[in-house]
């Protein structure tokens, strides 16, 4: 079989969705907190406290939705958590674009490179994971 029939489109697609939904969850959580604290404007889109969710969250949903999605393939666990990365950008992305412009801040961009990190380490450790699983 070759390389391409063992991507699993399916759990990328789906681990995407959740890995960006859950970003975006964080943030939205952040916001209603400092809302309830009364002060609302810390946790504002673009604004310190969101890119520091972008950046940190963006790389341990990753990280943990590859791992998810490691428990269901074979092989390639590194490969899909690039591609689960790499459609997670694209979602963002496709977002962003209802806001009339496809630039983005310079942290957003940061926050794409450590899904793609994220993706890639939760596929080693996934890889890891499997080799030390008993037969």
């Amino acid at each position: 079989m070759s390389d391409a029939r063992r991507i699993h489109w399916k759990w990328i697609v789906i681990a995407a969705f959740v890995a960006e939904a859950t970003v975006l969850a964080i943030f939205f959580l952040l916001l209603f907190a400092a809302t309830a604290a009364g002060v609302p404007e810390i946790a504002q889109p673009m604004t310190p406290l969101d890119y520091v969710d972008a950046v940190v969250m963006s790389f341990l949903s990753m990280l943990v939705v590859t791992l998810w999605v490691g428990k269901r393939i074979e092989t390639g666990f590194v490969l899909h958590g690039v591609l689960i990365a790499t459609v997670a950008i694209l979602l963002f992305a496709a977002l962003w674009s209802t806001t009339g412009t496809l630039m983005q801040p310079f942290w957003y961009v940061v926050a794409h490179g450590f899904k793609i990190l994220g993706g890639i380490t939760g596929g080693l450790l996934a890889e890891r994971r499997r080799r030390r699983a008993p037969a």
